[in-house]
């Protein structure tokens, strides 16, 4: 038996169709009989057909293909055919037999093709062989048939031949293959010239190697970027033969290549250092694959390349574009933080980001300042040096710099917002002089202008120290507009597009072999798939693909219709490149693919299928998506911190950033939560405080559930530990605990991210997305967004806290928590205006506490502080809703009281006032009473304006002290002179010790058992020449408060010791002085000096010289105090306490003041004869002064009765109108004579 004959054409296998297989053991025998024919003993090989099969002629019938026998005439004409016969030609056997007939077998037998059937025939016969023949039959349609007939010679008993028999088959289709292969060959030979040709017109180098490493070829492109003027001259070469790379690299690629040859796999866009044969530098974009031979070995390498020094260039400037995007993040975040201090860390950190972004070595601002008509210069704000470059801003001369001469141009430019951008080459000489030398070394310097309304107001600067390098326009663009983030992203978008559409290209161009290849009927079926087609789309095997995916247009495409418009496409332009479109994996999963095609037609020009080329591209498309939704979420970004910047009220901002990154995240909710203290336990709570969301998402924000809500009773106790250790929260809801689960189904949540807010290293709350209509994986770039946009957030908070605690400051007294005098002058006016439109009538109180001073001066300021703060609310319960109470200064207050129908309106809550502050105030173990004096001024009666209701109010609280304080007055006309009078009292006041108007007036100290005086007292009269004589109560107190007191307690020394040394020098006894210290004298530092030149100028002993002061004087600064006065005792002086008793000092403080003596003041010898708890009083403090040792002077004393009830207590030295009034230095010399003084003896 022969085996049937295998045509391959373009590894495709066929077989003839004759139709027949062993599955039919009759056909099988019957073919192999005829095949194989013989004529042994006469007989034919049908009668050799095993037993038991069915009828030969039943089995030839149903035969595909003719059994044939002819006779042995010249045109060998068929005497016999099977039925096959009408299958094959259309023809019953009989019409080709019937001689009648004018159809013939022959006649079928295509013309051209007759001769050489029956030559071979006769060549046979001729032989004795069987012969085998290809031809063509016309059919009875027209059809044109290819046929291949087999037959052998019909010899008889003598060994003639009388006949042929044998099988005819249909072999179209074989006959369609071989042509197509045919085809296929001329193509491939076209093909081969054509690749040269492409080869040789590619622009992109291509070269290969063999496994030595040898060139073997290479195209033109190579051979010009080589410097070789044909492809020729390199073959034979090697890496290390070309004379214009260095060792390492030639070294370097060599290794590439036998990596690439070892492991047989491809090494594809390796970006590689490229030396030309010109010498310059650059890269190139370099991949390897191996080459094989049939057997699959690797024979060598093929090599291509493509200069990418553009690329990796713009791939550098676009790494240094995200690394500026990142900065500007940063600088806005400062931005928000910063707190217009040009020395704060935070604008230090801008100035310092801006220089690295410049790349420059200083970075300065320099602010325009001039006022009109004077010459403007430069103030250097703020300077940032690089490491190593020596500042500038210790230098004066770079502190304030003139503009003119040395800067007028650049002065002209800037004005003009215009750059200045220059080397120290084009410096004008005075510019090199100042700029060029040390300190500030620049070489290249660039001038920003910082306009602000259409007006040139600083300059932001530049300098580098190190080379004289310009800036690009690039470079002073982005420095100009640092705040364009949208601009940048979407710059460095397009460059990123461009860069990997380019790589598709390449890819396009090179990998096409690795690629997804298949064959498709119109219908949409696949005829032929390769194996990367399989595995792309998830199939085990391309037949597992064929087998499963049999119709691609419902079956393949995400979007069915995707199929009908590609298909539409091709048929339109023949072909269609980089179709892209969604398609199903075998598993189920989605993909992206880009498909290449053509149609391929027949002969006949009908459509009979498609052919082309499958890219994966689902890596590309998510590529495209994150840097759109990169791009997006910073442009959100942006835009939420620019909102941030420049609202004030986060209630309005919090929204509108959410919105825009809700929006530019493609969340479904985008929230705020607050996290506080819960309103009933006070355990750790949050609510949700801002959200937005899609218009398909249900709002969560009036969800009770979100409100006021513990984390423990939700069960989030995990949220509050991670987030408030600055942990992000950012999971799938179902890998999430039950608990949890249980929450976010709630609202349909299926994913979270969380980032939390701090405000000074607090939570603050938290800010989030959720994903609620499909589960999203929130990326790394998503929560590294979040977080920046959180450290925003948390600083925009902390700046609005800031200004409102700035404001409430700014409005409010720190103490006590009242308005202060900038809130009440805004509000008077306010409230004038309304009490005129509503024709009522207002008070203006100006409140005054009595005594203040001396509390706060004796008991400390801390005692002060707690009385005016107790002081405050006891005046806020005595006031109307409607009324406002303002601390205006110091122990002053100030309060409006609008609404008020007449005056005793105002006097009622006056009253109430003075009725709030008559129970003691009990602060440190102290029992204290105060008192107070109030003004009141009505509107419009007593002023029309804030200024003269004030002014008349005072007036009115100095006439409340006057009438003895702890009391009210309204105002009346009068009380403006009063007021005026003062004014011009201190007027005089200050040109008195000028034009000496000043007298001393001298008051005996007797001691009344010897009747010596003992002291003088010196006092203190102002003679005025059109005044008078003006009382010390008078002057001393404006004295006091203008300071005018030191100087003229200075004098009172000087002369009142002059005085003593000149009585002295006249015979009479050296007596003791007496002589006040004011308050500030004692404070001043340096009354210690002035005492002692004093004495020395004098030469008065220093013994003889008491100083007194006041409890209250000594307490206001009691450490101070006590260092001066212990002073004053090392030089001899005596220091005595006047008015003791009147003050709020105590034993362990009086002890500790360096004391000579005591007064006992004037209030407590008044009623002394007829006051037991005077009596007491006196006897206490007589005691007290011997129990320490000090020296007793009791003042005031003006009757005998007096005088002996101080003397039955222990009190012997006295002074008072008694013993004489106080007298002009010439009037009180008989004070100091023996003879005068036995009169003040006591008998």
């Amino acid at each position: 038996m022969h085996d049937p004959e295998i045509h391959r054409v373009n590894s495709v296998v066929s077989l003839p169709s004759v139709g027949f297989s062993a599955s039919n053991p009759a056909l099988y025998w019957l073919t192999l009989a005829l095949l194989n024919y013989s004529h042994k003993d006469g007989q034919t090989a049908f009668l050799a057909l095993p037993s038991g099969t069915a009828a030969p002629q039943q089995l030839i019938d149903v035969m595909p293909g003719i059994v044939f026998q002819a006779d042995g005439d010249a045109g060998w004409s068929m005497r016999y055919l099977s039925a096959g016969c009408y299958a094959l030609t259309g023809y019953q056997p009989e019409e080709l037999l019937n001689p009648d007939y004018p159809t013939s077998y022959n006649t079928i037998t295509h013309a051209a093709d007759l001769p050489r059937v029956l030559t071979k025939i006769q060549q046979a016969v001729d032989l004795d062989q069987a012969y085998e023949v290809e031809y063509r039959i016309h059919t009875r349609s027209g059809e044109e048939k290819w046929v291949w007939e087999k037959g052998s010679p019909i010899v008889d008993g003598q060994g003639q031949v009388n006949g042929i028999e044998g099988f005819i088959t249909d072999i179209t289709p074989l006959k369609q293959s071989e042509a197509a292969l045919r085809q296929a060959e001329q193509a491939l030979k076209a093909r081969e010239d054509l690749l040269e040709l492409v080869l040789d017109s590619i622009p992109q180098p291509l070269f290969w190697k063999d496994s030595q490493g040898r060139y073997l070829g290479c195209n033109q492109a190579f051979a010009t970027a080589m410097g070789l003027s044909s492809p020729a001259e390199i073959v034979g070469s090697t890496d290390t033969a070309l004379p214009y790379l260095n060792v390492e690299e030639a070294a370097y690629r060599t290794a590439r290549d036998r990596l690439v040859m070892t492991q047989g796999i491809a090494d594809l866009q390796a970006i590689e250092p490229q030396t030309y044969p010109d010498g310059h530098q650059g890269w190139v974009d370099c991949s390897r694959l191996p080459m094989r031979d049939a057997d699959g070995t690797v024979i060598g390498v093929l090599c291509t390349f493509e200069d990418v020094t553009a690329e990796v260039a713009s791939q550098q400037a676009l790494q240094r574009r995200e690394q500026t995007l990142a900065t500007l993040a940063e600088i806005q975040r400062l931005l928000l933080a910063w707190q217009w201090d040009w020395q704060e860390p935070s604008i230090l950190s801008i100035f310092a980001a801006l220089g690295e972004l410049a790349g420059a070595s200083r970075v300065y601002y320099y602010e325009l300042q001039g006022s009109q008509g004077a010459p403007l210069f430069l103030r250097q704000r703020v300077e940032w040096s690089a490491p190593g470059i020596g500042p500038t801003a210790g230098d004066p001369l770079f502190q304030t710099l003139p503009l003119d001469p040395i800067f007028t141009d650049w002065h002209t430019q800037l004005r003009q917002q215009q750059t200045i951008n220059q080397l120290e080459s084009d410096f004008s000489d005075l510019q090199r002089q100042l700029l060029s030398s040390p300190p500030s070394n620049v070489k290249s310097i660039l001038l920003l202008p910082l306009i602000l309304q259409n007006r040139l107001q600083g300059v932001m600067g530049f300098s580098n120290c190190v080379a004289p390098r310009p800036w690009a326009e690039a470079d002073i663009d982005l420095l100009q507009v640092v705040t364009a983030d949208l601009a940048l992203a979407l710059e460095r978008r397009q460059t990123e597009l461009s860069l990997k559409q380019a790589e598709l290209k390449y890819r396009s161009m090179f990998e096409n072999a690795v690629e997804g290849m298949f064959q498709s009927t119109p219908e949409g079926q696949y005829l032929t798939v390769n194996p990367m087609l399989a595995r792309l789309y998830g199939y085990e095997s391309p037949q597992d693909l064929m087998h499963t995916l049999v119709d691609i247009n419902q079956q393949l495409y995400v979007q069915p219709g995707r199929r009908q418009e590609f298909t539409e496409l091709i048929q339109a332009g023949g072909a269609v490149l980089g179709f892209e479109s969604e398609v199903y994996r075998k598993d189920g999963a989605v993909v992206w693919i880009a498909e290449s095609a053509r149609a391929i037609y027949d002969d006949r020009n009908q459509l009979i299928g498609y052919e082309g080329t499958v890219e994966d591209i689902t890596d590309r498309k998510r590529g495209e998506a994150a840097i759109l939704r990169r791009d997006r979420l910073l442009q959100g970004v942006a835009e939420a911190s620019q909102c941030l910047l420049t609202t004030t009220d986060m209630h309005q901002a919090i929204p509108q950033v959410l919105a825009r990154l809700g929006d530019a995240a493609t969340a479904d909710r985008a929230y705020v939560y607050t996290h506080h203290p819960h309103s009933l336990t006070g355990e750790p709570a949050m609510t949700l405080r801002y959200e937005w969301t899609t218009p398909t998402t249900t709002p969560g924000i009036d969800q009770p559930h979100w409100q006021d809500q513990s984390y423990r009773a939700l069960g989030l106790e995990r949220w509050l530990t991670l987030l408030q250790q600055g942990q992000s929260i950012c999971a799938l809801t179902r890998h999430m605990p039950s608990a949890e689960q249980e929450v976010l189904l709630r609202d349909n949540i299926l994913s979270i991210l969380m980032v939390p807010i701090f405000i000074d290293g607090h939570l603050w709350g938290y800010i989030g997305f959720d994903a609620c209509q499909q589960e999203w994986e929130w990326s790394a770039s998503d929560e590294s967004i979040l977080v920046a946009v959180a450290a925003s957030l948390g600083a925009a908070l902390k700046r609005q806290q800031t200004e409102a605690q700035m404001c409430y400051q700014v409005y409010h007294d720190a103490l006590t928590g009242l308005p202060n005098r900038t809130f009440f002058d805004q509000h008077l006016p306010q409230a004038i205006a309304r009490t005129s439109q509503n024709e009522q009538m207002l008070a203006v109180i100006f409140l005054d506490l009595d005594h203040f001073k001396t509390i706060n001066d004796t008991l400390s300021h801390a005692v002060g502080d707690l009385l005016l703060q107790q002081v405050t609310q006891r005046i806020s319960a005595a006031l109307r809703v409607e009324d406002i109470v303002a601390r205006w200064g110091g122990d002053e207050f100030t309060l409006i009281l609008p609404n008020l129908a007449t005056a005793s309106d105002a006097a009622k809550v006056a009253r109430r006032i003075a009725d709030q502050l008559t129970p003691p105030f009990l602060l440190q173990n102290h029992e204290l009473h105060v008192t107070a004096s109030l003004g009141i001024a009505l509107f419009p009666q007593d002023g029309q304006d804030m200024t003269t209701l004030l002014q008349n109010a005072d007036a009115a609280m100095y006439r409340a002290k006057q009438q003895g304080r702890n009391n009210y007055q309204f105002y009346t006309q009068s009380l403006s002179t009063e007021a005026a009078q003062r004014l011009k009292l201190e007027t005089y006041l200050h040109h008195a010790l000028g034009r000496d108007e000043f007298v001393l007036y001298y008051q005996p100290q007797v001691n009344v058992v010897s009747g010596v005086v003992v002291q003088m007292e010196a006092l203190l009269r102002w003679q005025h020449p059109t005044l008078g004589l003006v009382a010390p109560n008078q002057f001393i107190p404006l004295a006091e408060e203008n300071g005018l007191i030191v100087p003229i307690g200075e004098w009172v020394m000087r002369t009142a010791c002059t005085q003593v040394m000149a009585w002295h020098r006249t015979g009479l006894p050296l007596v003791n002085l007496a002589v006040n210290l004011s308050a500030r004298q004692l404070q001043h530092p340096n009354l210690v000096n002035v005492v002692t030149a004093v004495l020395n100028e004098t030469g008065l002993p220093p013994t003889y010289l008491e100083l007194e002061i006041t409890e209250t004087a000594a307490m206001a600064d009691m450490a101070a105090s006590i260092e001066r006065l212990r002073d004053l005792r090392q030089l001899g002086v005596k220091i005595s306490m006047d008015d003791f008793g009147t003050g709020y000092s105590c034993l362990s403080h009086l002890k500790q003041f360096p004391l000579d003596g005591i007064k006992i003041d004037r209030a407590f010898v008044k009623d002394l004869t007829h006051s037991s708890v005077d009596q007491a009083m006196v006897n206490a403090i007589i005691a007290m002064a011997k129990g320490l040792s000090l020296n007793l002077v009791a003042e005031g004393v003006e009757t005998a009765d007096q005088t002996l009830c101080l003397y039955e207590l222990g009190c012997t030295e006295m002074q008072g109108y008694l013993f004489g009034y106080p007298q002009p230095a010439a009037k009180a010399v008989p004070y100091l004579q023996a003879s005068h003084g036995q009169r003040w003896r006591l008998e």
